[in-house]
């Protein structure tokens, strides 16, 4: 079947048939990989002998794209002769063996395929990318500066996906890591009228609670045994410290409600009950107002911690500063009520079983903003 047959397939089952249409959009945009992930799929669900010939032929017709496009990729870098497309030649060797074996497993004498063997091609280009990579990365080395090892390290992470335990990869990738580190020395300052207290400094000097640490950035305090040259230093400044007056606002409410209350006997004019067409006593509800007074009581304190973080250098020059701030509040809500409890809606029954908590003290409340300092002064490294 030609390339013109395959295109009217196409076309003539896309529109009764979802899968296939989908299929068709992934050749159309180059995406053949998928393309055939998702033929392969259908191939396997259906019963149907007549779908299960076409999506054989869509899968062949696609398999072929989809070697022609490999193919003519790796010829046109080649033929540029730069060793900055070893990598993307490899990679595309990868696909092609890749999409072999995947065909394998369902190959039959129905459904052949023209099969390559691109071992060869595959380990050249592996190690000729593996050797240019290397190069590269000891030349960046040799520069000794911290952006360049990080250059380095991104390099021999490829060599070591592809080639694991390359001539002295892995030690060249600690030596990056270790060398392309900055190293920032973090410290509390208190610059508001208030003592600040020790529980919350203390929390926010411990570096491994927040995952502070990085590939690239090691934290370090005052009492850290870090003996190496710092890079940076972050100082997060604390202005002041605002507790709001402990508060409880009342609020009384008067509910009503209709309800039925059991019922009566219908009469007629001379006070007999009357009947129904079977007999029967013709009863009618019975409504009833009932009612209850309420009083919400709501407990309210915050605390508000409003920080500076400041960036320096290794010579205490200022780089930046960014505002800081952060507020708690403790809330806690009950209700007490007097009449009858029918008339309480669900929220009210949910108050009803909250008390009055007593206010907790300033140390406490401040302390909860801890967690959230931390997050806000993360974010601001790392954004």
């Amino acid at each position: 079947m030609n390339h013109k047959h395959i295109i009217i397939l196409f076309l003539s089952i896309c529109f009764s048939c979802s899968p296939v249409k989908k299929i068709n959009e992934n050749v159309i945009s180059g995406e053949y990989d998928k393309a055939i992930s998702k033929t392969i799929d259908e191939l396997n669900k259906t019963k149907n002998k007549k779908k299960k010939d076409q999506y054989k032929l869509i899968l062949k017709d696609v398999f072929n794209k989809s070697v022609i496009k490999s193919q003519n990729k790796i010829s046109s870098l080649k033929k540029d002769k730069n060793p900055e497309f070893y990598y993307e030649i490899y990679l595309e060797y990868q696909k092609l063996i890749n999409r072999q074996n995947k065909l394998m497993n369902i190959s039959s004498n129905s459904l052949k395929f023209n099969f390559e063997n691109y071992d060869n091609d595959h380990i050249e280009f592996r190690y000729k990318t593996s050797d240019y990579y290397m190069d590269l990365s000891k030349s960046l080395i040799l520069k000794d500066d911290k952006l360049d090892y990080r250059n380095a390290y991104d390099y021999l992470i490829i060599i070591e996906s592809i080639n694991p335990n390359y001539l002295e990869t892995r030690s060249l990738i600690n030596l990056c890591l270790s060398r392309g580190k900055d190293h920032i020395l973090l410290n509390v300052l208190n610059e508001s009228n208030s003592v600040i207290y020790k529980q919350l400094q203390k929390d926010i000097l411990n570096i491994n609670s927040y995952d502070l640490n990085s590939k690239w950035k090691s934290f370090h305090t005052t009492k850290d045994n870090y003996l190496g040259k710092t890079d940076f230093y972050i100082d997060l400044a604390f202005k002041a410290f605002i507790i709001s007056p402990e508060r409880i606002l009342e609020k009384e409410n008067t509910k009503k409600k209709n309800i039925k209350d059991g019922y009566t006997y219908q009469l007629d004019n001379n006070g007999n009950v009357m009947s129904d067409s079977l007999g029967n006593d013709i009863k009618i509800d019975k409504i009833v107002e009932i009612s209850a007074k309420t009083k919400e009581f709501s407990q309210s304190k915050s605390a508000k911690v409003i920080a500076e973080v400041r960036y320096y250098d290794n010579k205490n020059n200022l780089i930046e500063k960014f505002p800081l701030e952060s507020e708690f509040w403790f809330r806690n809500i009950f209700l007490e009520f007097t009449g009858d409890k029918r008339v309480l809606s669900k929220k009210d029954k949910r108050l009803l079983k909250g008390r009055f908590l007593p206010f907790p003290p300033d140390d406490i409340l401040l302390f909860n903003n801890s967690e959230n300092i931390k997050q806000k002064l993360k974010s601001i490294i790392y954004n």
